[in-house]
C-alpha cells in the first residue's frame, strides 16, 4: 500500500518545456525522512511539456501525480490550484513550485518541515531565491522575514517557489476566502495575507530555489496595460483582507503606495498622458513628488 505522504508538492505548468525538467529533478533530489508526492498540472500546453511529464510519471508512477488538461483552462477563467490541484492533494504540508523554477537545495522540504513540526504556531517558512533573468547570468536574491501583516502591504517577500505551509490552514482559506469568487490575478499573495492574519509566518535565512523572471507572464508583461491590471489586483486583495480584519486604517497608505507604483510603471512603459492621470489622481500627490519622479525615472536611463 502506497504510504500517506507528509508533504505534496504541488506544481503548475504551461509551455515550460525548456525548463520543466529543472523542477521535477529538484523534485526528486529531495532527501527526506517522511514520504512525499508530486502533483503537476499541465494546462494544454502547446508544447511538448506533457510528453516530458509523462516521461517522468512512467519512471516514478508512485510518486507522481499527473493532471493534464486537454483545453486551457487558465483562458477560461478556472483557477488551477483551487480546482484541480489543492483537492488531490494529500499531505499534511504544502510545497509549491511553477514548473519554470526550480530548487537548488535537497534537504529544503527536510528543513521546512523540521521547523513547522517544531513550532506549530506557525503555518508557513519559506527560504529566499535566487532570481534570474530567463536563461540570462543576471541574478539577484529576492526574499525576506516576515514579522507582521504590515510587511505584506507595500510588497511581496514572500517567493512562492520557496514556500512550505500547512494544509489544514489552507483549507481554512479555501472554504471561508475562496467562495467569494474575488477575480484577483495573484495566487499567493491572497494566501500569504490569510496565513499572516491567522498564524506567524516562519523564515529561514538561506537560498533554496532559483526563481526564472520570464519576459512575457502574469506578473511581468511587456504590455502596459496588462502591468497595470495586475497591480491594481494586488491593490483589491490588500483592501480586501485589511477590511475583514479591521485594520482600515492602512488602506489610505496602501491606496497611495499603489498609486506611486502605477505612475513609476506609467514612466516606464512611456504611458505619458497615464502619468499625469495618475499622479494628479494619486492621494500622496504632489510637485515635489512628481519632479523626484521624472528626474530620477531619466537619470537611470
Amino acid at each position: 500500500m502506497k504510504e500517506m505522504p507528509l508533504v505534496s508538492i504541488c506544481c503548475t505548468s504551461f509551455n515550460h518545456e525548456s525548463y520543466i525538467r529543472e523542477a521535477l529533478e529538484g523534485f526528486l533530489m529531495q532527501k527526506t525522512t517522511f514520504p512525499v508526492e508530486i502533483i503537476i498540472h499541465d494546462d494544454a500546453s502547446t508544447d511538448h511539456t506533457a510528453e516530458v511529464i509523462m516521461e517522468y510519471v512512467k519512471a516514478y508512477p508512485d510518486l507522481i501525480v499527473p493532471i493534464l488538461q486537454t483545453r486551457n483552462q487558465y483562458s477560461q477563467g478556472v483557477k488551477i490550484w483551487p480546482n484541480f490541484v489543492f483537492p488531490v492533494a494529500k499531505g499534511k504540508y504544502i510545497a509549491l513550485c511553477d514548473g519554470d523554477d526550480y530548487w537548488t537545495d535537497q534537504y529544503k522540504l527536510q528543513k521546512q518541515v523540521d521547523f513547522l513540526e517544531s513550532n506549530p504556531e506557525y503555518g508557513l517558512v519559506f527560504t529566499q531565491a535566487k532570481e534570474i533573468e530567463g536563461n540570462s547570468s543576471n541574478t539577484k536574491i529576492t526574499g525576506g522575514k516576515v514579522d507582521s501583516f504590515y510587511d505584506l502591504l507595500f510588497a511581496n517577500p514572500i517567493p512562492t517557489l520557496t514556500t512550505c505551509f500547512t494544509n489544514s490552514l489552507l483549507q481554512d482559506y479555501l472554504m471561508k476566502i475562496q467562495p467569494e469568487n474575488k477575480q484577483w490575478l495573484m495566487g499567493d499573495l491572497p494566501i500569504w495575507l490569510w496565513f499572516v492574519f491567522n498564524s506567524k509566518i516562519g523564515f529561514i535565512n538561506e537560498t533554496t530555489a532559483h526563481y526564472r523572471v520570464l519576459s512575457e507572464s502574469v506578473s511581468h508583461s511587456k504590455s502596459y496595460e496588462k502591468a497595470s491590471v495586475f497591480a491594481y489586483s494586488a491593490f483589491d486583495i490588500r483592501k480586501f483582507y485589511l477590511i475583514k480584519f479591521n485594520r482600515e486604517q492602512y488602506i489610505q497608505a496602501v491606496k497611495g503606495a499603489n498609486f506611486q507604483r502605477l505612475f513609476q510603471m506609467s514612466l516606464q512603459y512611456r504611458e505619458f498622458s497615464d502619468s499625469f492621470r495618475l499622479f494628479f489622481k494619486s492621494p500622496v500627490s504632489n510637485l515635489k513628488t512628481f519632479i523626484k519622479y521624472c528626474l530620477g525615472y531619466y537619470t537611470r536611463r
